[in-house]
């Protein structure tokens, strides 16, 4: 999945919008409120490992997305997938780094998206 395919995807969410609050690439997904319920760029793998996790699966050129998650699940989702790492640069308690294009499949990173917002939309 390209960076803008991802982009598109999150902006399914109702009354979504893209803005860039951090710099000029990394895209902040957010709804109707302005709350951001994702945030994604391409990988610098230092920083992700040093964040995330010596062992995470991420080289030059992925693909990354930050996505809201519930407390009670994302232990399992770090668990049942190699490539959904604690939250990079966010509150690891409640945030997922999914590297795209790894081991997670584009019907469950919809699921990911929704929930996220879902989350933030509350």
């Amino acid at each position: 999945m390209t960076k803008e395919e991802l982009i598109q995807e999150c902006l399914q969410m109702p009354d979504s919008f893209v803005d860039y609050p951090f710099d000029a690439t990394t895209a902040a997904i957010k709804n109707q409120k302005g709350k951001m319920f994702a945030f994604l760029d391409f990988v610098a793998p230092e920083k992700i490992k040093k964040n995330c996790g010596a062992d995470a699966p991420v080289s030059d050129g992925d693909l990354f997305i930050n996505l809201k998650c519930s407390p009670s699940l994302i232990e399992a989702l770090r668990a049942q997938y190699r490539a959904v790492l604690p939250g990079y640069y966010s509150n690891k308690n409640h945030w997922n780094t999914i590297v795209i294009d790894k081991d997670v499949s584009t019907e469950e990173l919809r699921k990911m998206i929704r929930l996220s917002f879902d989350l933030v939309k509350k």
